[in-house]
């Protein structure tokens, strides 16, 4: 069911954010807003990031196969990279695009067509973030909650670009006109820098998903259980192995017991297992855990 909700979610969220790109793009062209092309460029390749997304959330949906045994799990943190690094890249042109404008005299825009669709647009945007904002609350998808900054940054955008295309048309008002120039460059120098904390909140987390950085929480979790674990059943010694590929939480442990240790039967082992499995919290789809047994420390060196 929450698969179902966050597909819908992600093709409602791929449908606006490309009218919102063809609009913008339609009307920066004509108004001669080199800012509002810009947010119209950043909707595009949104709408393509959101597009693998939505691929990746429904393939993870599906159960795994002899070609993907732990399902499609690392999809989700390669998407995010690539969305990140869009982001950064962008942010890197509106800086440099900003610069040379302002460089080569500013540029003169439209305003009488900019100034209402920015309006409509921060209307859009925010409303649109703010309902995803609350649909996650319970779904707690990291790929909606990431896909869902792409819209703030788009009405963080809207509202800087109202704001700069107002003070425009003062400067106009009152004949300064030649500052008014100035306006559209500045914006994009201000938005390329304004985008590089949410591009960084990406990638961090994707690029450590990525390369197998070991999530440090997750380890000193599985750690504390199984020491206390170890003292409570009177094991040998443990060996624990933790990974994370977006939602998926790999955990592997090996366990030494000692050679004269009362086993009856094989239940006992899977009442252990239980017991460790109970301690590290609910068992959910996302997680894989595995627990092995072993009476020779050199299984698990």
């Amino acid at each position: 069911m929450s698969n179902r909700v966050e597909q819908v979610l992600l093709k409602q969220s791929t449908i606006l954010m490309f009218a919102v790109a063809v609009a913008a793009i339609v009307t920066g062209f004509f108004s001669g807003s080199q800012s509002i092309l810009f947010d119209g460029f950043f909707s595009l390749i949104a709408t393509v990031i959101k597009v693998l997304m939505l691929i990746t959330a429904q393939l993870i949906a599906k159960q795994s196969n002899r070609r993907f045994q732990f399902g499609f799990w690392h999809l989700e943190p390669m998407v995010l990279l690539i969305e990140g690094s869009f982001l950064f890249l962008i942010a890197t042109y509106a800086f440099l695009s900003g610069m040379f404008g302002i460089i080569n005299g500013g540029r003169e825009i439209e305003l009488s067509l900019v100034i209402p669709f920015a309006t409509l647009l921060s209307v859009v945007c925010f409303g649109y973030f703010f309902y995803v904002r609350y649909q996650n609350r319970t779904l707690k998808s990291s790929l909606i909650q990431f896909d869902n900054i792409s819209w703030l940054v788009d009405a963080m955008l809207s509202i800087g670009l109202l704001t700069s295309f107002l003070v425009a048309l003062l400067l106009k008002s009152y004949g300064y006109g030649t500052w008014a120039a100035y306006v559209d460059p500045s914006i994009l120098i201000l938005l390329g820098l304004s985008m590089i904390a949410p591009a960084c909140k990406i990638l961090k987390p994707a690029l450590r998903d990525v390369l197998g950085i070991v999530p440090d929480q997750l380890d000193e979790d599985v750690r504390r259980v199984m020491d206390e674990v170890k003292v409570e059943h009177g094991f040998l010694d443990y060996v624990s192995y933790v990974q994370k590929h977006g939602r998926a939480r790999f955990i592997e442990i090996h366990v030494v017991l000692p050679i004269d240790y009362q086993l009856q039967d094989v239940g006992k082992l899977d009442a252990l297992r239980e017991d460790i499995s109970a301690k590290l919290g609910e068992p959910e789809i996302t997680r894989w855990l595995t627990i092995s047994f072993t009476g020779d420390r050199k299984w698990i060196s």
